[in-house]
Order: structure tokens, then C-alpha cells, then sequence
């Protein structure tokens, strides 16, 4: 009989851990803006006119800050709060078409941001998508990691 109590127990905090976890809440200003004065890029990075991701449902999107480099080399912060986990998914591989994308347009003539771009950070949490494209990934990580933890 105490085994039973003992296992009810231990069950039910297994369910209430379950159901008490929080999803992370992001300030993606905050976000990206922390990346872009805390790591180092080679490029002066800007925010767009237009989001230049083009296979980027925009009806996926509830906010997003984007910075982008020249495009020489290849440097970017993109931070997305999507509507939902599922879109979050979305976002996550049409990123990875644009990176891809991007190998593809600079294989034969922009070695430095073919390296930037074979190993980015690129992190999909809950309905949080971000990614940036630096030499510091321990640093874009470290500071990431303070707002996903």
C-alpha cells in the first residue's frame, strides 16, 4: 500500500512539472539588439527596408527585428516571433533555405562569409526563431542563452 502512495506521489509531481513549464517569453528588440553590440562582426550591420526573406510567410510572423550586413560578408541577427510553434517551424527551414541560398551565391568568390554561412547559430525555441551569422558563435550563443534559459 505505501508503495502505491509513494507512486501517486511521485506521479503526480511528474504531471504537475509537466504542466507547470512556462514557454519562454523573448524581447526580440532586446534580443537582437544585445547580439549586435555584444558580438563581433566584420561588417557594419543595419536594419532592412523589407524583410529579404522571401519564403517568409509574413502571415507566420508577429514580429521580427532584422539586421543585415553589406552582404559581403555574409553577416546577419534575425530575430522572429512567430504566431505559433508551427509557424515557428516554417521560419526555421526557410531560414535554412536562406543560408543555403546564400552558400550557393558565394562559393566562388566570398570564402570568409562561405565559413560565416556553413555554421551559423540558428535556434528555433518554442514560438522563437533567431539566427546570427558571425565569427563569434560562443558569443552569439552566451548571449542568446540569456534569453531563452
Amino acid at each position: 500500500m505505501k508503495r502505491l502512495k509513494w507512486i501517486a506521489i511521485l506521479l503526480s509531481l511528474f504531471i504537475f512539472a509537466g504542466c507547470s513549464s512556462k514557454d519562454v517569453e523573448i524581447d526580440i528588440n532586446k534580443l537582437a539588439d544585445d547580439l549586435k553590440n555584444n558580438v563581433s562582426f566584420a561588417d557594419t550591420l543595419d536594419e532592412p527596408v523589407n524583410s529579404p526573406y522571401t519564403d517568409v510567410d509574413e502571415a507566420d510572423i508577429k514580429a521580427q527585428k532584422i539586421y543585415f550586413g553589406t552582404g559581403a560578408t555574409g553577416e546577419m541577427i534575425a530575430v522572429f516571433e512567430t504566431v505559433d510553434k508551427d509557424a515557428a517551424g516554417r521560419v526555421l527551414k526557410a531560414l535554412e533555405d536562406y543560408i543555403e541560398y546564400q552558400m550557393e551565391e558565394n562559393e566562388d568568390y566570398n570564402p570568409d562569409a562561405i565559413k560565416r554561412l556553413k555554421d551559423p547559430v540558428l535556434i528555433k525555441t518554442g514560438k522563437y526563431v533567431i539566427l546570427c551569422v558571425s565569427d563569434d558563435n560562443a558569443a552569439a550563443k552566451e548571449c542568446i542563452n540569456k534569453y531563452t534559459k
